[in-house]
């Protein structure tokens, strides 16, 4: 059974190749058009760094 404690919170998970991706990703219209527009939505912002933890399956992940 789900039990939502706190609806008001949404928590989303993004997974980039690298770095690089990541920073080409902020730096796209299409992102600064969406964090300009939610901005007044955002009471608080926690970014959580996190690492590779299996090389093989991010390889799978990102398999075109």
């Amino acid at each position: 059974m789900l039990i939502i404690k706190d609806n008001t919170q949404v928590r989303i998970l993004e997974i980039y190749r690298n770095d690089d991706a990541y920073k080409r990703h902020i730096a796209s219209p299409h992102f600064k058009k969406y964090k300009e527009s939610t901005l007044h939505m955002v009471k608080n912002l926690n970014l959580i760094d996190t690492y590779q933890l299996c090389p093989d399956n991010f390889n799978k992940i990102f398999k075109k």
